[in-house]
């Protein structure tokens, strides 16, 4: 399932890490890459020595598990540093499925959400779409600064080239709580009517078993 969450970074907070970025240290995105993704992989990544990068890791982190619905839906058991991604013109990261297992030796988690945070407005650079293959087709992305978009990591995709301006973003892995994504929209959808009946008839006793519903299978599928 794909989920698009608005506003997961604020606009105040979008200029601040911007401008930290100005001045952060970036190197080739190779130095991350898998050993079959580096044939396809063309961008730079902020250093994760430079301390300018780190603050700017923390604070979108910060942004994530702040967000109630991103957070509800992902049931976030790990999540990864965000690796800060920028492609300038003619870079791009051709198609690729991201490793099963991400992180450093010995402190790896299981990728099963992948999910890109954008932190440039789309009119500030041509081409740079995340397409996403699935079972039912292609579909690009290009979205608004501050929102992000999750996707199966076990999902082919890729970053079209960038054609002019530069692309910036955040990429992370999530290992959830729950491994499968099926039941994760389940709990997603059970989780919106429950906020709707709370809102129109918080003493129903038809609340309350919607609410133990919801409990009683996030318990049964958490591992």
């Amino acid at each position: 399932m794909i989920n698009i969450f608005e506003k997961v970074v604020s606009q105040n907070d979008l200029g601040d890490l911007r401008q930290l970025l100005e001045t952060s240290k970036f190197i080739d995105g190779k130095e991350t890459a898998g050993f079959r993704a580096v044939r396809v992989k063309n961008n730079e990544q902020a250093s994760r020595k430079d301390d300018r990068a780190i603050e700017v890791q923390d604070r979108i982190l910060d942004a994530v598990w702040d967000h109630r619905k991103f957070a509800r839906y992902c049931h976030i058991k790990h999540i990864t540093p965000p690796l800060i991604s920028r492609s300038g013109k003619g870079m791009g990261y051709g198609l690729h499925v991201d490793d099963a297992q991400i992180g450093e030796v010995g402190n790896k988690i299981r990728s099963d959400i992948s999910t890109t945070i954008f932190l440039r407005e789309p009119d500030e650079y041509e081409g740079g779409e995340l397409e996403i293959i699935t079972p039912f087709g292609v579909t690009a992305f290009k979205l608004p600064a501050g929102q992000a978009i999750t996707y199966p990591s076990r999902f082919i995709h890729q970053v079209r080239e960038v054609t002019s301006g530069e692309r910036l973003v955040a990429v992370s892995w999530i290992q959830s709580h729950v491994r499968h994504e099926q039941h994760r929209e389940i709990l997603l959808e059970l989780d919106q009517v429950n906020q709707k009946l709370h809102e129109l008839a918080p003493n129903a006793p038809e609340t309350d078993i919607a609410f133990k519903v919801y409990a009683n299978l996030t318990r049964q599928w958490c591992e």
